[in-house]
C-alpha cells in the first residue's frame, strides 16, 4: 500500500483563472454601461448649459455651423432657406418639435434667422442642444 505524505504539486497557471475571470467581467461591465450614441456629420462645438434629460429623442435636429450654415439631415442649406426645407421634412415626419445644436461661434444672425424658419414652418417646440457643464 503506497501512502502520500505530500500533496501533488499544484500547476502554476491554475492561479491566472480568476484573475482572468475578474478581467472579463469588468470588460462586459465597462461595454455595457458605456455610453453608445452616432456621430453628427458635422463637428460643432456646443455651449456650456444644464442638464436637462427629458427630451432624449426629437424627430429632427438640425446644425448650425460655426459659418452659419444649416445642416438637416445630410442637406446643407442657408438659415434663411431653413424653414422651408424644415416645413418639407415635418410634414413627411408629421411632427412639430426640433432640435438645435448650434456651435457656439454661430453668428446670432444665423440663429435667429432659423429660429424665424421654424417658427414659419409651424414649429411648436424647440431644444436647443447644449454641452453639460460644470
Amino acid at each position: 500500500m503506497i501512502e502520500f505524505d505530500q500533496e501533488p504539486p499544484r500547476r502554476q497557471f491554475e492561479t491566472l483563472i480568476p484573475l482572468i475571470n475578474v478581467v472579463f467581467l469588468l470588460l462586459i461591465f465597462f461595454l455595457l454601461a458605456g455610453t453608445m450614441q452616432p456621430a453628427d456629420n458635422v463637428a460643432v462645438t456646443l455651449p456650456k448649459g444644464a442638464l436637462n434629460d427629458k427630451e432624449r429623442e426629437l424627430p429632427a435636429t438640425l446644425i448650425v455651423e460655426a459659418d452659419g450654415f444649416v445642416w438637416l439631415d445630410d442637406r446643407v442649406m442657408d438659415a434663411k432657406l431653413a424653414g422651408h426645407f424644415v416645413k418639407q421634412h415635418l410634414g413627411e415626419e408629421g411632427a412639430r418639435r426640433v432640435a438645435v445644436k448650434a456651435d457656439r461661434d454661430a453668428p446670432a444672425e444665423a440663429v435667429l434667422e432659423l429660429m424665424e424658419g421654424l417658427r414659419e414652418a409651424g414649429v411648436e417646440q424647440v431644444t436647443l442642444v447644449t454641452e453639460r457643464g460644470s
